[in-house]
């Protein structure tokens, strides 16, 4: 059982190493440093010249003070390693000693947000599911990178304070987050800490307190006369025209953007009549019948749709209804017009709505089509439109 300094000589360079041997089985462990034999300190020990384990580095080397003290502590690492295992009646087994190395080291090394959604992602990703892994790698991943090159500082899992909650949740709400991509934020970032701290990596306590916003507020959606009244619309310019066709398109498929831009000829099955593609985000099939509305607008741009940046897109939708006075006040945002809050989320719960209260599909039949499960069709869709009645009523 020993552990040593070594050398590998490759074509342009001669790597230092450390090496655990033990009855015969051999592991290596990369110092990440490049040397020449002459910048290395040797001693010859029962006649046999190997590098000095208590100083690898001689003057030659440059920085070698700093790097010396960098590479003993590695090496008082590896013994560290080697004598508690043995203390403990542990394997020693060099393959079993570069396992608790690794670890200790993966994780001693995460500090920052980024680096713990790494890990779980590498540790986990045989286990998680793909809506899971793309939660926390896309989703949760690029608002924390926006979020610290707004701050320009590389946020660290003990800053996770309440002051970083307020703040954060701050910032998305001025990037024009909905609420339900804040909440998501939050419960995204618990989960993370949740799994890191299970191995003992150490994150602030206060990031298990943070709060989701407590809203008892219906969700609301295009009526079937606001749909109508959109489709047959005309906005002014040709970009907005095109951008309400999509969106009209979207209200009558129910795709999420991810997904409609995937749409065209290849994922149109063969008699055109239905959309056949996976999920970006949960990697389902998606088998959707085509509505007749769907095609129309599917054959006046060819199956080649006018696609613009998610954020331009979800501008133009505000910009086409409040020129065309979609401003119906909607209750659960504050009496605030419909086309101030209206994005393009809202197309997939209109399509919801319309698939129930005017296709009159059952829960479990929309279920098949959209994959929302029964109960939150019941609960959000399923039953009379307040403000269509309204609109009856008036006339």
């Amino acid at each position: 059982m020993t552990t040593s300094f070594f050398i590998e000589k490759k074509k342009k360079s001669t790597r230092l190493y450390l090496k655990y041997d033990h009855n015969s089985l051999r592991t290596m462990f990369s110092t990440k440093v490049s040397v020449s034999e002459d910048q290395l300190n040797w001693i010859t020990r029962r006649g046999h010249k190997q590098i000095d384990n208590a100083l690898p580095l001689n003057k030659k080397y440059p920085s070698h003070h700093r790097v010396n003290k960098d590479l003993i502590a590695e090496y008082n690492k590896i013994m560290d390693i080697v004598y508690r295992t043995k203390e403990t009646g542990g394997d020693l087994d060099p393959k079993n000693i570069k396992r608790i190395y690794e670890q200790r080291t993966n994780q001693s090394e995460v500090k920052t947000i980024i680096q713990g959604i790494d890990l779980i992602i590498s540790k986990y990703k045989n286990e998680l599911s793909v809506a899971a892994l793309k939660n926390y790698d896309n989703n949760l991943r690029h608002n924390i990178i926006n979020y610290n090159q707004y701050k320009k500082k590389r946020h660290k899992l003990i800053d996770l304070n309440k002051y970083f909650e307020l703040d954060f949740k701050n910032y998305l709400t001025d990037q024009r987050k909905a609420k339900s991509t804040i909440d998501n934020q939050v419960k995204y970032l618990k989960s993370l800490c949740a799994k890191l701290k299970e191995l003992d990596i150490e994150v602030h306590p206060a990031v298990f307190t943070f709060k989701r916003s407590k809203s008892n507020k219906s969700i609301f959606y295009l009526s079937e006369i606001e749909l109508d009244r959109l489709r047959v619309s005309i906005p002014k310019s040709k970009s907005l025209l095109e951008q309400k066709d999509v969106f009209v398109l979207q209200c009558y498929t129910g795709l999420r953007v991810s997904d409609l831009r995937r749409v065209n000829l290849d994922t149109i099955s063969e008699d055109r009549s239905m959309i056949v593609m996976r999920s970006a985000k949960t990697d389902e099939a998606i088998k959707l019948p085509i509505l007749p509305e769907a095609e129309e607008i599917l054959l006046k741009y060819d199956y080649k749709l006018p696609f613009i940046s998610d954020q331009k897109y979800n501008k133009a939708i505000k910009d086409f209804l409040k020129e065309l006075d979609f401003d119906r006040k909607i209750e659960s945002q504050d009496f605030a017009p419909l086309y101030e809050v209206c994005t393009s989320h809202i197309a997939r719960k209109t399509f919801l709505s319309y698939l129930i209260n005017v296709k009159k599909l059952s829960a479990p039949e929309v279920k098949e089509i959209t994959g929302t499960s029964a109960d939150t069709i019941y609960k959000h869709y399923a039953g009379a439109d307040v403000a269509e009645i309204a609109m009856k009523m008036r006339g």
